[in-house]
This record gives C-alpha cells, sequence and structure tokens, in this order.
C-alpha cells in the first residue's frame, strides 16, 4: 500500500506531462535595445521620427508620423546596411514597399518607395 501511495504522484506527474502540448520557442532571438528614450527627430511635411536602435547597432526600430504618405504613429523595424556615411537601416521584407532610414550627424532621411515606383522621402533634423 505504502509503495501504491509513493508511486500515484509519480504517475499523475508523468501522465501530466505526457497530455501536456509542447511549445517551441521561434528560432529568431529578438535585438536587445537600450532603455534610454528614443531619438526624437522634425521633418519636413509636418513628419516626426522616433528611432531607437538596438545595443548591437544592427537594427532600428522606426516609428514615424508622415502626414502627406498617410502614415500615423507607423512602426518599421529595420535592419543595418552599407551606407558611404552616416547610417544606413532598410526594411525590404515586404514585396508592396521598401522602407529607408538614413543618418548623419543630427540628420536624418526618412524613405518610402511603393511597388508601383512611387517614391516619398522627408528630410529630418534631431531635436
Amino acid at each position: 500500500m505504502k509503495k501504491l501511495l509513493t508511486l500515484l504522484p509519480l504517475s499523475l506527474v508523468m501522465a501530466a506531462c505526457a497530455t501536456s502540448p509542447t511549445t517551441t520557442a521561434p528560432e529568431t532571438a529578438a535585438k536587445a535595445y537600450d532603455r534610454m528614450a528614443p531619438e526624437q527627430f522634425v521633418c519636413e511635411d509636418d513628419a516626426t521620427v522616433q528611432a531607437k536602435y538596438s545595443i548591437d547597432g544592427e537594427q532600428a526600430t522606426i516609428n514615424a508620423s508622415l502626414p502627406k504618405a498617410n502614415w500615423n504613429n507607423q512602426t518599421v523595424v529595420m535592419d543595418i546596411a552599407t551606407s558611404g556615411s552616416g547610417s544606413r537601416y532598410v526594411n525590404t521584407a515586404s514585396q508592396n514597399v521598401d522602407y529607408q532610414w538614413h543618418t548623419k550627424g543630427d540628420m536624418g532621411i526618412m524613405s518610402v518607395k511603393w511597388a508601383d515606383g512611387n517614391e516619398y522621402s522627408v528630410n529630418c533634423e534631431r531635436r
């Protein structure tokens, strides 16, 4: 009887493990970001850009309001790209639109290019 009482909790645990669904973590790891506030930029056409960069500098999360492009607080995650000078981040994951954020010093340019060939870009300055 004592052995039965000892084995009963173990068998319940084993049964619970056997019937529990398993979940796996995604293969891609999220980049670590500094806890500092994002950099604020004011732009032409009453646009604004907030840029937050990963600690390793390989990624930027951009939150932009571009009234002429009908954007209001749109967020785009971009990866570092080759640049002649300054830092350039791009997102070309969509077949419909490409995004680019290029900075040098206190200046930045936010560009959007649609698949139909239309482009929009604004010059920005860090506040």
